[in-house]
């Protein structure tokens, strides 16, 4: 069974949908679009305030779609070379240049909750009126990792050393949109995150996928106690499930065998509770050699292998081909295209809302790119210095009304010609 590429259907069936209309009327609601922000608790004091807090962050979104959201100071710095844009957008009136403190103050009191549920929120809203819409079946792909930014690492002059203070994104894999971004505390690591997150998650209908970190026989409990399946990395912090997944392999040949995209896998089923009750719900085990990697350095691919409570051999091969999307994709993004790894606020709440904005960034590039035909890296070269054109085109998809509205007239066209045709 297929799982579920909402992003997949923008690309073929939405592009009608973002075409026509007047332009006039899209300027008008740029601003509108900014007044997304325009709810956000403002908990600064309000003796001291000067800049309403929405027009802040409108400043730091639109720095965000160009790339340039890495430090508070930069923004200040921009915004004392560059004001007309903010000027002509009314978020700021001429002459006025708030500064980085002011941004950072904005930042570290806002609540991250909330601030996600007005941005992530909307997006997400806007999948599932495209799900709805389109009927659209199969489950969610979810993925878990861990993402350094490494611009927070600070080495002191007497040796020691504060680390990079580490990110566990939760990424769906179907939509590009990050659910979630949680600060892994130095004291801990991400495998408890992981699990603390995935017990509050609605996991009925949805497949979880991670590296080799995050197999651990807690996190499958978790995840089959919860209604999901999951797809796990094997290797040696495993030893004895890796023994004995060689050795089934060793032993027998395998049930079936796929290939694509020049990769091949190889699938050996387990019989019922073969390694459970220890590895709750584990129905497969599978070798998987890329395609991709082969002749690179003149040697020959390595091995991988992963655990599964999966049985259908098509989810199977598209959980471990979109787990690469996390890290391929997503944070390859907001490392190179946004700049993510040159922050340096330590600054815990701050930081995650940085984060969170990146996110949202991250999302409407791939929407943008889903529907012109692009990848999120050449959406970024055509938008990332004009963001009100990114604005303009993904403002009536976030409008719940418009989408309905638009996707209704994208139909009827689409049943006129079906039938002028005939």
């Amino acid at each position: 069974m297929k799982t579920q590429n909402q992003l997949e259907v923008l690309s073929s069936k939405c592009g009608s949908i973002i075409k026509g209309g007047s332009q006039i009327r899209l300027r008008k609601k740029v601003k509108e679009f900014l007044h997304l922000f325009s709810s956000l608790t403002d908990l600064r004091r309000k003796e001291y305030v000067i800049y309403p807090i929405e027009n802040l962050v409108g400043i730091c979104f639109v720095l965000a779609l160009m790339g340039k959201f890495t430090s508070f100071y930069g923004v200040e710095q921009y915004i004392l070379l560059k004001p007309g844009l903010f000027v002509r957008m009314g978020l700021l009136k001429k002459g006025q240049h708030p500064s980085n403190d002011t941004f950072m103050r904005a930042f570290a009191m806002m609540d991250n909750s909330e601030f996600k549920e007005m941005t992530i929120g909307k997006m997400r809203s806007f999948f599932e009126k495209v799900t709805k819409t389109y009927e659209i079946k199969g489950k969610k792909i979810i993925s878990g990792d861990g993402q350094f930014v490494r611009g927070t690492r600070i080495d002191h002059p007497d040796g020691s050393t504060d680390q990079a203070i580490n990110i566990l994104n939760v990424y769906e894999a179907g939509t590009g949109i990050v659910i979630g971004s949680t600060i892994v505390d130095s004291k801990t690591n991400e495998i408890p995150v992981f699990q603390q997150y995935l017990r509050k998650m609605d996991l009925e209908d949805t497949i979880v996928t991670m590296d080799a970190l995050h197999c651990q026989t807690k996190t499958a409990e978790i995840i089959i106690s919860g209604k999901g399946d999951y797809l796990m990395r094997v290797k040696d912090n495993q030893p004895a499930l890796k023994e004995v997944t060689l050795r089934l392999f060793s032993e027998r040949k395998p049930d079936s065998r796929l290939e694509q995209d020049g990769s091949t896998y190889d699938l050996i089923l387990l019989p019922e509770g073969y390694i459970s009750p220890e590895w709750a719900g584990a129905r497969t085990i599978v070798a998987m050699v890329s395609g991709k990697r082969k002749g690179r350095d003149g040697k020959e691919p390595e091995v991988q292998y992963f655990l599964t409570s999966l049985t259908d051999s098509e989810e199977i091969v598209e959980a471990i081909t979109k787990r690469w999307l996390i890290e391929n994709d997503l944070h390859r993004f907001k490392d190179v295209q946004l700049g993510q790894d040159l922050i340096r606020v330590r600054e815990r709440k701050a930081l995650r809302n940085m984060v969170t904005m990146n996110n949202v960034v991250y999302g409407l590039y791939r929407i943008v790119a889903s529907l012109e035909g692009r990848t999120p890296q050449q959406a970024r070269i055509v938008y990332g210095d004009r963001p009100v054109g990114l604005m303009k085109k993904t403002l009536p998809l976030m409008m719940g009304h418009e989408f309905g509205n638009r996707v209704k007239a994208a139909m009827r066209g689409a049943r006129k010609k079906t039938s002028e045709t005939k």
